[in-house]
């Protein structure tokens, strides 16, 4: 991920549909390698879906990434294997377009490794916002819980920190796969 050997080939429309549909292809199939994290609850499952929507945002741009997360998203949920149906589908997705967008912006403005980082950064404290906005809001009162000290409770000590990990672990693994991969995703 650095500026000199980023060499940006044009790019037809049929081949970056082809790359974002096997991206989305991969990322729904890692969709089902979920794996506990303890402390977190067993009901937060992490899967490195979000991996192949940074690839392919860092090399096609936020754009590419977004359609990625939300067709990996849409199939999940049609798929019918999510156990907490739309309520879990959309709160996967709540917590991984804005990583995936925001990270790959940032990256669009500074193609280099300090780029990379900072879009990382970004891109985590846009997941916990928006993570925290929405399961306080929205998925915490779908399943029953309405007592806001209660939300705030568990926004504090499970979603912030489980996001926080989330995001920090498919990072890792985006940079240590990009370099790797960008030959094929340019």
């Amino acid at each position: 991920m650095n500026r000199t050997n980023h060499i940006a080939k044009p790019m037809g429309k049929t081949r970056l549909w082809t790359r974002i549909g096997v991206l989305t292809a991969i990322a729904f199939v890692l969709m089902y390698l979920e794996v506990h994290i303890p402390p977190f609850p067993p009901y937060l499952q992490y899967n490195t879906g979000d991996v192949p929507a940074l690839l392919g945002g860092f090399a096609m741009g936020p754009a590419a990434g977004f359609a990625i997360v939300t067709g990996r998203n849409i199939l999940f949920l049609l798929s019918g294997k999510d156990e907490a149906g739309i309520i879990g589908t959309a709160a996967s997705y709540v917590a991984s377009f804005p990583l995936v967008v925001v990270a790959a912006w940032v990256y669009s403005k500074m193609h280099s490794l300090r780029g990379a980082v900072i879009g990382m950064a970004a891109g985590l404290v846009a997941t916990v916002v928006a993570a925290s906005l929405g399961n306080y809001f929205v998925f915490f009162p779908a399943y029953g819980i309405r007592d806001p000290a209660v939300r705030q409770s568990l926004i504090w000590s499970v979603v912030v920190p489980f996001n926080t990990v989330k995001v920090l672990l498919s990072g890792t693994i985006t940079f240590l796969l990009y370099k790797r991969a960008r030959a094929w995703l340019h």
